[in-house]
């Protein structure tokens, strides 16, 4: 029995014992919180059972647009609290306002006019909208690139245009299925449009279109194709570089993108974590104060 074969054995049984499918995930979600950076490849294994029995069975619990909010809120919101520096030197001020102008933008409904791999800058020109020079934001490098760490071969200034419209295929395809999971729900489909989103990132990072804050307008273009499919965006945190690096170098240089995969596997469960499943831990804590409270006064 292969491992998508025992994920649907998993589903039909927690289906046929007809019990609350919120505590198990709260429960298995806290397991994989415990766990997640155990390096142990059973929590491979876990963050894909728990996206499966998130979707198939446990998404119609789901506030997507609260997760929306949250994530923009507690993430973009506060970069640099989450990068772990209060002094602003990761991103100067100017640029942590272009990130949330930028984030506005994706989720207004203007982005919809003409969604294409040439978005990419205008989510740049939002970038850097603030900065002392606006006019660097949209603007295609001119130079010579290189990726830090990486022995690949970035692309070549003059074919940055051609070498993005390549990859247009890949975002229309994206976008014709989005639709289609946001009915369904297919933990299935949802998890082969989450991979192809993770091999994207990597390709459109190894075209390297900008000078600088390509990582930033990637994540952001991918995030909303990812919220598209009703998944819910990821940040990459100050302690997840090192494996978000070494998953991207393999990716550029090897063309294996299965670190990449699982990855961004972690990173919706991260997402999803913290954006629903803390939330809803603390409903039920209220939810048991208030009856605690309310025994207490019945007794009296």
């Amino acid at each position: 029995m292969n491992n998508e074969q025992r994920r649907e054995k998993l589903i039909e049984r927690v289906r046929a014992a007809n019990v609350d499918v919120g505590s198990i995930l709260l429960k298995g979600f806290s397991c994989y919180k415990r766990k997640r950076n155990s390096h142990d490849q059973r929590v491979d294994t876990l963050v894909t059972d728990l996206i499966s029995l998130y979707y198939d069975i446990g998404y119609k619990d789901v506030h997507f647009d609260n997760m929306k909010k949250s994530f923009v809120r507690k993430y973009i919101l506060n970069e640099s609290r989450i990068e772990g520096v209060n002094d602003l030197t990761l991103h100067g001020k100017e640029e942590m306002e272009g990130l949330r102008k930028m984030y506005e933008y994706m989720h207004s409904e203007e982005i919809e006019n003409r969604f294409d791999v040439f978005t990419l800058k205008t989510l740049h020109e939002k970038l850097f909208s603030c900065s002392p020079y606006p006019e660097f934001g949209g603007n295609f490098r001119t130079t010579f690139a290189y990726l830090y760490g990486s022995r690949a071969d970035i692309c070549d200034a003059r074919q940055i245009f051609f070498k993005l419209r390549e990859l247009n295929p890949i975002i229309f395809k994206l976008r014709e299925i989005s639709p289609l999971l946001q009915k369904t729900h297919h933990s299935k489909d949802i998890l082969r449009y989450l991979d192809e989103c993770s091999r994207l990132s990597c390709k459109l990072i190894k075209i390297h279109p900008f000078t600088d804050g390509n990582g930033r307008t990637v994540r952001c273009f991918i995030n909303k194709l990812m919220e598209d499919a009703t998944l819910p965006s990821v940040y990459v945190k100050t302690q997840d570089r090192s494996r978000y690096l070494e998953a991207m170098r393999k990716g550029i240089e090897e063309d294996d993108y299965s670190d990449m995969a699982i990855f961004y596997r972690y990173k919706v469960c991260d997402s999803i974590l913290e954006l629903d499943m803390n939330e809803r831990l603390r409903e039920k804590r209220e939810q048991s104060k208030i009856k605690v409270f309310t025994k207490v006064e019945e007794e009296r």
